[in-house]
């Protein structure tokens, strides 16, 4: 058993190398950019492989306790359990809701980020076997790095560099998540993330916009455009939503509340004729990111223009000062940091789904992590 356990090892380490690409291509926006429409199938393959791997992980535990077998290394142990709590913590976010859910997602994400500094670490601290296989006929074994082995480490040092690369944005995923709290004034980036919350961002950052100089501009109406700043918005009649934040990666954060202004009712106040502009988009004030919906979609779900959860200011990590609110559809649909709505005649494709994402986010219309 021994003998064999350097194969399965290096097998074991293939599978994991995928698995933490998967997911790093549902964590970065610049991957998931890249995926397009093959976005569901990775993620697919990412939670649905996930969780086979770690039922054949149990499998062979049965087989191999007491562990660890023969062969095995302190560090290996040390792998063995962050692989565990990574299938734990996986299932958790797949399958739990509320404050499992919450805690699945900084653990998946701390423990991820864990495997990848291990990995990166067992690539270049372990020395690799300089002796071939089999002796050569001809004479004793030539020192030196065998081609396979070269060729091994080559692939998973290219491998491992992406992993490397978003490791501070892991670490800073999951930190944010448990310490993130009651939002305040002079909120971080890290700090900024509310328990349970993944603050996705296409940027790689998030825009500092004050409240005070916050203003939000409605363009395409009759009378022509209006601008509101934050204490207007203040001032209308105001509505408290309760509801279920789903993200299309499959975190979900239960009984959240969120405060603001009825867009249905802001945009009929402002003289909108559903019938002849039907279609609104939402662009955010990173200078990047937009969406879209329709009046049908506005007069059933009643979206929120909000500027509080659970009764505290948004934080900058969750769309301060305003942001969107669409109950019933998936995360992606909820544009933060809201500066324009724009009313117009013509479906405008938003930035997800002309990457694949479907149009109508409805939750459960779509496959999620």
């Amino acid at each position: 058993m021994g003998q064999a356990f350097p194969g399965r090892h290096w097998r074991h380490a293939a599978l994991l190398i995928g698995f933490i690409l998967s997911g790093l291509g549902i964590f970065a926006a610049p991957l998931r950019s890249a995926l397009g429409a093959a976005m569901p199938f990775v993620q697919a393959l990412h939670s649905y492989g996930g969780l086979l791997y770690g039922l054949g992980l149990a499998i062979a535990s049965l087989r191999l306790f007491p562990w660890p077998p023969g062969g095995a290394r302190p560090r290996h142990q040390i792998a063995f359990a962050l692989v565990w709590l990574l299938v734990l913590s996986g299932l958790g976010l797949l399958l739990g809701r509320g404050a499992v859910a919450a805690l699945a997602t900084w653990v998946h994400a701390l423990v991820a980020a864990g495997l990848v500094a291990w990995l990166v670490a067992h690539l270049f601290d372990e020395r690799p076997r300089i002796a071939p296989r089999r002796p050569r006929p001809d004479g004793p074994p030539r020192p030196g790095l065998p081609r396979r082995a070269f060729l091994r480490w080559g692939v998973g040092s290219l491998l491992a560099l992406p992993a490397a690369y978003y490791l501070p944005g892991m670490l800073r995923l999951g930190v944010g998540a448990a310490l993130g709290g009651k939002p305040s004034a002079g909120l971080s980036e890290t700090s900024g993330s509310l328990p349970g919350f993944v603050p996705y961002t296409v940027t790689g950052g998030f825009p500092a916009i004050s409240r005070a100089d916050y203003r939000l501009r409605v363009d395409g109406l009759a009378a022509g455009a209006r601008a509101f700043d934050l204490q207007q918005l203040r001032a209308m009649p105001n509505r408290l939503r309760r509801l279920d934040f789903t993200c299309v990666t499959g975190w979900a954060v239960d009984g959240v509340s969120f405060r603001g202004v009825d867009l249905q009712e802001l945009l009929l106040g402002l003289g909108w004729l559903p019938a002849h502009r039907p279609w609104i988009t939402f662009r955010s004030g990173d200078g990047l990111y937009w969406d879209g919906l329709d009046a049908v979609q506005i007069a059933r779900y009643r979206p929120l223009v909000a500027w509080e959860i659970d009764g505290q200011p948004l934080p900058r990590a969750q769309g301060a000062p305003v942001r969107l609110v669409v109950p019933g559809m998936y995360g992606y649909k909820s544009v933060k940091w809201l500066t324009a709505i724009a009313l117009g005649q013509d479906a405008v494709m938003g930035y997800w789904e002309q990457y694949g994402y479907p149009e109508n986010a409805y939750i459960g219309s779509y496959q999620s992590l």
